[in-house]
């Protein structure tokens, strides 16, 4: 109590200085720490390549795909006859009219796996009813790629994010129309055969997990 009664100005000055000096120190370092960290974020973050703004922006990409596949999915689901017919139109250098092949609604077949899950495929089938209707194989080759890939043609709008389809290629059944005389009538067809087949069958599907009735 003696200090207090004694206590002026000067020794109020040094005592709060005594006080505050440490706690300055310490402000201070470790403001010194947290500008080192910031530089050092900044370093990792414009570092390139492998910097964070590039994984940022990587993980960004590629949730951006994520929601592109969602919304591409449903949509193939809701409506497969516009999907289909979108995808065997975007083929290149196709050349078809709208009545060149027909979609058939998705019948809904029902199986167990061997793992003893219950799942259902819901099959689409591409019919090509004219007889004398011949394509190349890359063709056919263009038409599975694109209904399996989800791949949109930019020039009628399509997104250039990459998609990923649901529906996979089912069934395939073609035939060379240049040997198709021979194997009616079981000869050997020649040894080079014209690159022109026709699609016999043709069917996608999708599946689903059942759940417990």
């Amino acid at each position: 109590m003696n200090f207090l009664r004694t206590m002026d100005l000067y020794k109020a000055i040094i005592l709060l200085s005594l006080i505050l000096l440490p706690l300055g120190g310490w402000w201070v370092y470790d403001l010194e720490r947290s500008i080192t960290a910031s530089k050092r974020a900044i370093d990792d973050a414009t570092r390139r390549p492998g910097g964070l703004l590039e994984e940022i922006g990587s993980l960004m990409r590629k949730i951006e795909v994520v929601v592109q596949n969602r919304r591409s999915t449903t949509e193939s689901i809701n409506d497969p006859g516009t999907y289909f017919e979108g995808q065997i139109f975007a083929t290149v250098n196709s050349g078809l009219k709208s009545n060149d092949f027909k979609l058939e609604a998705p019948r809904e077949e029902l199986a167990t796996l061997p793992s003893k899950q219950r799942i259902a495929d819901y099959v689409v089938d591409v019919l090509w009813p004219r007889k004398e209707q011949v394509f190349p194989l890359d063709f056919i080759y263009g038409v599975i790629f694109n209904c399996e890939s989800g791949a949109r043609d930019a020039a009628r709008g399509g997104d250039s994010v990459d998609q990923q389809s649901i529906w996979k290629l089912r069934e395939l059944e073609i035939i060379n129309a240049s040997a198709e005389a021979f194997v009616q009538g079981y000869k050997t067809p020649p040894p080079q055969l014209d690159d022109s087949w026709k699609i016999r069958k043709m069917a996608f599907a999708r599946r689903e997990p059942r759940k417990a009735s």
